[in-house]
């Protein structure tokens, strides 16, 4: 629960203290997304057209910014090349967008990312 002698900046940093940084970044995907939903409806109240305008634009910035750390942070269970299960997770190669392969797919492609050009890794734990 928030004390009252701290600012709300402080508070929502609070939310992210010992998460790991695939925790952080699905916290902070959640929280784009949530923060959408409140420009929206501040925009439903709005009567200024061009306020609620910009409004709804940074809903839809915010809606955009979730909705890249929900990709950057939701495993695959196949591969994008040849379609097999990857029944470990550990058997996957990624990349920073989680693009998955396995480990024969990605060792073929030199370890590269088709999709964006990043290196495809082991993923770490999340």
């Amino acid at each position: 629960m928030a004390r009252h002698d701290s600012s709300p900046e402080q508070v929502m940093a609070s939310l992210f203290v010992g998460l790991s940084r695939h925790e952080r970044m699905a916290l902070l995907g959640r929280l784009e997304s949530a923060g959408a939903r409140i420009y929206r409806a501040l925009a439903a109240e709005e009567r200024n057209a061009k306020a609620r305008e910009a409004l709804l634009k940074a809903a839809d910035r915010e809606e955009e910014n979730g909705g890249l750390l929900r990709l950057m942070t939701t495993p695959k269970d196949k591969c994008e090349k040849c379609g097999n299960a990857l029944s470990a997770r550990s058997e996957a190669r990624v990349c920073s967008f989680q693009c998955t392969f396995c480990a024969d797919c990605a060792g073929a492609m030199n370890h590269l990312c088709p999709n964006c050009g990043g290196a495809l890794e082991q993923p770490a734990s999340p």
